[in-house]
């Protein structure tokens, strides 16, 4: 049996996001910019290199000293694909708190996680997630789903 057919079987995989209703052009007007807040290295990479090909630019933060940082001079964050796992901090909880400042209350958030059970999935969108999707994930998915949040996908 497949890992796919594995998850399917004990629970689901999802894979699901809000498509913009127009395209939100770059912010720094030349290419995407996208903060992957990830804290497995390998993963990391992965993702510079999957999204680097698709012809953004790809910045990371893999704990909350770094995911501040990574804020304070994200003027040109076009998108956030977000765990919810990290070593020192909740990425709902995260999510939460982006969505309450100004600077980044219609920001896109993509979770990117483990948990996938409907109770999972529907805090993430409660919680003001743009999609949601769970790992392990196909890159090809995850990356239509960046394109779809910014309106990329037609």
């Amino acid at each position: 049996m497949t890992e796919t057919a594995q998850l399917e079987k004990s629970g689901f995989l999802v894979n699901l996001a809000r498509r913009a209703s127009a395209r939100i052009p770059p912010r720094n007007k030349t290419k995407y910019v996208v903060l992957a807040i990830e804290d497995d290295a390998a993963l990391r990479a992965l993702l510079g290199d999957i999204f680097g090909r698709a012809g953004y630019e790809v910045r990371f933060a893999s704990n909350l000293a770094e995911i501040n940082a990574a804020l304070k001079r994200g003027e040109e964050l076009d998108i956030i694909l977000l765990d919810v796992t990290l070593p020192d901090a909740n990425g709902l909880d995260l999510l939460v708190r982006l969505r309450k400042h100004p600077r980044f209350e219609k920001l896109p958030v993509i979770m990117m996680t483990a948990k996938s059970s409907a109770k999972d999935v529907s805090a993430g969108l409660a919680a003001g997630a743009d999609g949601y999707v769970s790992k392990p994930f196909q890159m090809s998915g995850l990356v239509k789903a960046v394109a779809m949040v910014l309106g990329n996908d037609t």
